[in-house]
């Protein structure tokens, strides 16, 4: 993923706007589908403690369901704001959700100046947001400043260099993956958001651990084209030719023998607002 996409304010740097949009969607539903995922989407929505006639602020709201499902915890009394710097993102939110009338708005809004008043809302999320942006203190203090005093701010979000692969060449994967990790520029907000949730003033700091396990090397290539990852690598200096032959002819082998391994730990942290 490349570093230069997007406006520089837009919250999506490192997304890859060269990937066409519905590998984009495909991507995002296939992982947020895993079951691991869902379960770590269902921990933010507990730790969010919502009550029915709650407002609840959904960032980087992607396709949308996530807000859907929030939009049905709160009831008809409540609301559920969704935002998006991705205009194509909320096009894609509003055609998912369309007939369903669901208490919710989705709009396109940039995290680092949200257009709501202080304590608007009862709560706020964020999924698999932070891992793009630049100054994602900026963003915190945003959805921090925009919940009511004693309403809570949950974020989840993986740490990339967290990635195992059981690949035999240890150097060359390590090498691999540090350049994965470091293609993002959120690469590792897992592990800084205990932090940035204290600086931000929040109290009550809680933190979930969420470890996806893919063992199915077809589905996995598919959605990260591992391919691709080293090809990247190559090209940037990382790693020669021959390694990344090499490496992916051993990882090749490891599939055809029915081992295929790879692991992600994603961090659920949330915090309450004084």
């Amino acid at each position: 993923m490349s570093h230069h996409a997007g406006p520089p304010s837009s919250g999506l740097h490192s997304v890859d706007q060269s990937v066409d949009r519905s590998s984009r969607l495909r991507f995002l539903d296939v992982e947020g589908a895993k079951p691991a995922m869902q379960y770590a989407k269902q921990r933010t929505f507990d730790l969010l403690e919502i009550r029915q006639g709650a407002r609840i602020l959904d960032v980087g709201c992607g396709p949308g369901d996530d807000a859907c499902a929030l939009a049905r915890l709160v009831g008809e009394g409540g609301h559920v704001e969704a935002v998006d710097v991705d205009p194509m993102m909320v096009s894609e939110a509003e055609r998912r959700s369309a007939g369903q009338r669901l208490p919710m708005t989705f709009r396109v809004a940039d995290v680092y100046d949200l257009d709501y008043q202080d304590g608007t809302f009862d709560g706020s999320r964020a999924e698999r947001t932070f891992l793009h942006l630049a100054h994602p203190e900026r963003a915190l203090a945003q959805m921090v400043r925009v919940v009511r005093a004693g309403g809570k701010v949950v974020v989840l979000e993986r740490d990339i260099e967290t990635r195992t692969i059981d690949v035999p060449n240890r150097a060359v994967t390590r090498r691999i993956i540090n350049f994965w990790c470091d293609s993002f520029l959120g690469g590792w907000i897992g592990r800084r958001l205990p932090r940035l949730f204290r600086e931000a003033g929040l109290s009550d700091v809680v933190i979930e651990p969420v470890t996806v396990v893919d063992t199915d090397y077809a589905a996995f290539d598919a959605q990260y084209n591992l391919k691709r990852v080293v090809q990247r690598a190559g090209a940037a200096g990382v790693i020669t030719a021959d390694e990344g032959s090499e490496w992916l002819t051993r990882l090749e082998e490891v599939a055809q023998a029915g081992s295929f391994f790879t692991s992600m730990t994603n961090f659920v942290v949330s915090g309450r607002k004084a």
